[in-house]
């Protein structure tokens, strides 16, 4: 039955008729938590009910413009975009009601939109799994390209499930074939003519151009071409090293010529502002929330090591300015000598300790300090480091200055924002990164930093400390 199934209709209704839930159960749940909170009777108002109708009509009209319904975009950019609509939505609602409405409507008003954060991205999440399920939410895609660009592609459309990118083969743009990437593609390479030759649905099928510039100005006839067959086709352009947050896309009238305007986002006072209020207000609430934790921390350590409690390092920290970053006590009284007889000892230790100032099997390390390392306890004390203005909440990873060297020209950017203790390092590996990776999350993070990466990285560092992954 399936195969009679619009799957593009489908795929519509399926994410609207989601949000459309998704708000009227928002304002249920509200309505119920303030019968809760006021101890009276739960009590659907009708006329309330008819109201939050239109404001959910007037939700998914917005959502329908921004074709949300339609493209495809990356999980966390989909999130940004739905959480920036709804934002814009609850201050029109919440001034509106201010003016018109009494206190009861307010608090209503305010319960509604925070569950909506939370109700409309469970339900179109779980939508999408369902459909995926069906069979209904893949989108077929040809990736045009067959160089480092095509395959890094190729591998993000993958790791990113809900995008529903199925990607069926490799477009050969008359480039040279490099015959490693071939054989790591592992699907079918094919020419132009069997792309305009396909018989597949043309409006669920999407071409992606994952070329070097150059090689991009020499298919541009093959380009129009498919954009008059298929409905959505796609350039990613090889443009590493450019800071790609907040990019700014113009031409000129009349004239094919691009015009993009990078933005530098660290560079504009307020918002290091608002980065350094959000540390502050955070790390606040945080240190009060687990002051327990600390004191118990400190307990087991004290009796069952006689060690010091603390640990402090020098790091280099903001505008290369030293600092020393706290952490719980891990080690023995006498790691230093530990360390040294190691590696004297030890050739595949110094290695690895040449390689990443890091010991996975560390003998320097107690029992609660493995303990504390697995589960990131260790590094709570640097909420003081991000209180004072050492560090913050999210940046680069803190580094000695034996590590400057391996940054060379990329030191730059480490000094432009205070060392974080969680950041895109922590969420992509940790220690099972190589160097050259971390140095590359550290620059990409400087370059494209916004608050709502920061909100991203935070939560996922939950997620990665939870499954203690690359923890050691």
């Amino acid at each position: 039955m399936l195969k009679f199934i619009n799957k593009s209709i489908a795929q519509r209704v399926s994410l609207i008729s989601a949000d459309f839930l998704a708000l009227i159960t928002s304002l249920l749940c509200a309505e119920f938590t303030l019968s809760v909170l006021r101890n009276a009777p739960t009590h659907v108002d009708f006329e309330k009910l008819g109201i939050a109708k239109l404001v959910g009509l007037l939700v998914i009209a917005v959502f329908w413009y921004q074709e949300q319904y339609v493209k495809r975009r990356p999980t966390w950019e989909e999130l940004r975009i739905l959480y920036k609509t709804i934002f814009v939505f609850a201050l029109l609602h919440l001034g509106i009601s201010f003016l018109i409405s009494h206190q009861v409507v307010k608090w209503l008003n305010i319960l509604f939109w925070l569950f909506l954060l939370i109700i409309l991205p469970f339900f179109r999440y779980i939508t999408k799994m369902f459909l995926l399920k069906l069979g209904i939410w893949q989108r077929n895609v040809y990736i045009v390209g067959i160089g480092k660009n095509a395959l890094s592609t190729f591998i993000l459309l993958k790791n990113d499930k809900l995008l529903g990118y199925n990607v069926i083969g490799f477009i050969n743009p008359s480039s040279p074939i490099d015959d490693n990437l071939v054989a790591t593609l592992s699907l079918p390479i094919l020419s132009f003519e069997d792309l305009l030759n396909n018989k597949m649905s043309k409006s669920d099928t999407e071409i992606i151009f994952a070329v070097s510039s150059s090689i991009l100005l020499q298919n541009l006839n093959q380009i129009n071409i498919l954009q008059s067959k298929y409905t959505f086709l796609s350039i990613i352009p090889d443009l590493s090293g450019l800071p790609l947050y907040g990019v700014e896309l113009n031409h000129f009238f009349g004239n094919e010529q691009l015009f993009l305007r990078l933005s530098n986002n660290l560079s504009r006072r307020l918002n290091r502002i608002i980065k350094r209020a959000m540390d502050i207000m955070l790390s606040s609430l945080a240190i009060v929330v687990l002051l327990p934790m600390f004191i118990l921390i400190a307990f087991i350590i004290k009796i069952t090591t006689k060690n010091n409690i603390f640990f402090k390092h020098e790091r280099i920290g903001y505008l290369g300015k030293h600092f020393y970053c706290f952490k719980f006590q891990t080690m023995y009284p006498n790691s230093q000598q530990i360390l040294e007889k190691v590696l004297v000892n030890d050739e595949n230790a110094r290695k690895e300790w040449e390689n990443d100032f890091k010991l996975k099997n560390d003998p320097r390390v107690t029992k609660i300090g493995k303990f504390l390392r697995i589960t990131s306890l260790d590094e709570l004390p640097q909420l003081f480091n991000v209180l004072i203005g050492e560090m913050s909440l999210v940046g680069p990873r803190p580094i000695i200055d034996k590590e400057i060297e391996r940054y060379k020209e990329n030191y730059y950017y480490y000094k432009l924002v205070r060392p974080g203790i969680t950041g895109l390092w922590q969420i992509s590996g940790r220690n099972d990164v190589d160097y050259i990776d971390r140095v590359k999350f550290d620059v990409w993070y400087v370059k494209n930093w916004s608050l709502w990466y920061d909100f991203v990285i935070l939560f996922k560092t939950i997620l990665v400390v939870l499954k203690r992954s690359g923890a050691y």
